[in-house]
């Protein structure tokens, strides 16, 4: 069964989010799902197990309305290495993102960014480990 410290040691030897996204799919992992506000992410494996993380801090502010652009800008600046990921979960937060769905297996492997008022769904790029 993958536990949490198995899940935060492969999370320690990706590059990117793809090869993250490929690693977690190689141990098991289905798709997890990440609440914005708390930071708590459920992970739901193969074998049908859960992980939950719960970190220890208060809620930040989620915008009531979703700004498709500024979800967009949040992605691309993440993934240009130009923010942290607390950085990125703050601008998405701003950008009226409650939580995010990670779907790791099947072909169509996607994030989707989920909000009150809309979402946005980015397609996962392959890798070659």
């Amino acid at each position: 069964m993958v536990t949490l410290s198995h899940i935060e040691e492969t999370s320690k030897t990706a590059r990117n989010y793809p090869e993250l996204a490929q690693k977690y799919a190689d141990i098991g992992i289905e798709s997890y799902t990440v609440d914005v506000a708390t930071d708590i992410i459920c992970y739901r494996m193969s074998d049908g197990h859960l992980a939950v993380k719960y970190p220890m801090h208060d809620p930040r502010p989620v915008a009531t309305a979703f700004n498709k652009e500024g979800v967009v800008l949040a992605i691309e600046a993440n993934i240009a290495g130009k923010t942290t990921y607390p950085e990125f979960m703050q601008a998405i937060a701003q950008a009226g993102v409650h939580l995010y769905e990670a779907t790791l297996i099947g072909g169509n492997k996607r994030v989707t960014y989920i909000g009150i008022t809309g979402s946005h769904e980015e397609k996962i790029p392959s890798v070659t480990l």
